[in-house]
């Protein structure tokens, strides 16, 4: 760098899990204009996950998001980082993520809802650090951004069937949040939410993911303008709902018109859950929109000195529910600790992550070894356990697996080995969603990364890159090296020239 050039900075915008084709498509469609400014004036490059098995059973599960973006982060493999759910213990990470190298060489850094990111902590470089919604607890900084974090944690780890009974609380919590820079609209919006769903019905549903992208958006336009860290993170997952749930009603042709057996729980014929999905149609497209609108206001925000990232860990693919390609219907986890407790488990807390996905912390690895072995042994069906439990020391990470009717009448019971007589039915613990919402696309490990910068070319010669690639090149921004933890097999992505 000569004496003239000002020093780089970096914005990262983490849309999670946005996927190329519907990313091209609509810049194609001349729908994204500020992704399409970025694309032609910078790079867009695919990313892939080293070390995946796209063969193994159930692969998608072993690149869930918050395995990934500490990948991201860090430069360092899932294996490496050994992260498999929230609420694990991040010791493994803490202190090697990009903005942690970034505060201990004196760059200023403000974090903003990056996943894995908790607890929040500085050098005395960090401008602000509010971690994941799903984070332990609200611990964040600066005082005005926690009345927003502690809205988002309580929901995050409330959000069940009986979240009705703590509304109270979250009301009161949520218009404590305009002191976190939250507007008015914002607040009403999601004070409103439940109300216009009983107006609108189930196609005014999907809404919901978006309120959590409102609120953070805001809070971002209060921190970021008056710091201006040389390093900023800002995570987004409204694109990745939509996707999940309804890229078969964006794209009926894409799919077979039989009947899922969730579909056949709602519907008599292809034709009515047809009629019924065209009101779902246009939230992915919107979804995107709303991102670009964001990303529009970053690049007024910004200087010329300012690279733009934007990525997304991973993708996600097409799965057919009616082809029996997936399974994963909306369910709620109720009433865990009645289950637990039925089986022998004790001296044990729980932790609601996605639900009905939940971490179990036991005092000791002893204790959660043995819980580990008597949660294996409940199972609806024989083949196949109720949970796939994961131990990290004393942390068990729990994802349930859908048991399926062979008719849709069919009553099914959680059993547990070591004890014949114990039948639970399957609805005391297992809430199934009232409307026709379920998985029509899982994860896939190609992601992509785009770079601008307004005042400065971004070359590269790689279109492919490796997710452990982009630790090192953040870091290579700022002249520094790559660190002894990153992939060795890492190499720099991109560079930016003035």
């Amino acid at each position: 760098m000569n004496a003239a050039q000002k020093p780089l900075s970096v914005l990262f915008f983490e849309v999670n899990e946005a996927e190329k084709y519907f990313l091209e498509k609509f810049v194609a469609q001349g729908k994204l204009p500020n992704f399409a400014r970025c694309i032609e004036g910078g790079k867009l490059m695919r990313t892939r996950i080293p070390t995946w098995d796209a063969g193994a059973e159930k692969a998608w599960r072993h690149i869930s998001p918050w395995i990934i973006w500490p990948s991201v982060y860090t430069g360092m493999t899932p294996e490496q980082h050994g992260i498999v759910g929230f609420g694990q213990d991040t010791g493994r990470i803490r202190g090697r993520c990009v903005w942690d190298v970034l505060d201990s060489n004196g760059i200023s850094v403000g974090v903003l809802g990056s996943l894995m990111s908790y607890p929040p902590r500085s050098e005395g470089h960090a401008a602000y650090y509010v971690p994941e919604s799903l984070a332990d607890d609200p611990s964040c900084f600066p005082e005005e951004a926690r009345p927003l974090q502690e809205f988002c944690v309580f929901s995050a780890r409330n959000y069940s069937e009986s979240f009705g009974s703590s509304a109270a609380t979250a009301v009161k919590l949520l218009l404590r949040t305009k002191k976190s820079g939250v507007t008015t609209r914002n607040i009403w919006r999601t004070l409103s939410q439940m109300p216009m769903e009983q107006v609108k019905g189930p196609s005014f549903y999907p809404e919901r993911a978006m309120l959590h992208s409102y609120l953070t958006w805001d809070a971002f336009l209060k921190l970021y303008p008056t710091s201006k860290p040389r390093y900023a993170s800002l995570h987004m997952n409204h694109v990745a709902y939509m996707q999940h749930r309804y890229w078969r009603a964006s794209e009926p042709e894409r799919f077979s018109p039989e009947l899922s057996p969730t579909d056949q729980r709602f519907f008599y014929s292809s034709a009515e859950r047809m009629r019924y999905e065209q009101k779902f149609a246009h939230w992915i497209e919107s979804a995107f929109r709303y991102t670009d609108e964001r990303l529009g206001e970053i690049l007024n925000l910004v200087d010329d000195d300012t690279v733009v990232l934007v990525g997304t860990a991973l993708g996600v693919r097409p799965f057919d529910p009616s082809k029996g390609e997936i399974y994963n219907p909306v369910v709620r986890l109720v009433k865990e600790r009645e289950l637990f407790d039925a089986i022998g488990l004790t001296g044990y807390t729980v932790l609601h992550q996605m639900n009905p996905d939940v971490t179990v912390n036991f005092a000791d690895e002893a204790a959660a070894a043995q819980a580990h072995a008597l949660l294996d042994q409940l199972h609806v069906h024989a083949h196949e356990p109720l949970f796939t439990v994961q131990r990290k020391g004393p942390q068990l990470f729990l994802e349930l697996n859908m048991p399926l009717r062979a008719h849709k009448e069919e009553e099914l019971f959680i059993r547990f080995a070591p004890r014949p007589e114990l039948l639970i039915p399957l609805g005391k613990h297992i809430h199934e969603h009232c409307t026709n919402d379920q998985s029509t696309s899982h994860h896939k490990d190609s992601g992509w990364l785009l770079a601008y910068s307004k005042g400065g070319r971004i070359t590269g010669e790689r279109d492919v890159i490796s997710v452990t690639d982009i630790a090192p090149t953040i870091l290579s921004l700022y002249g520094i090296q790559p660190q002894a933890w990153m992939d060795p097999a890492a190499q720099i992505a991109f560079r930016r020239a003035s």
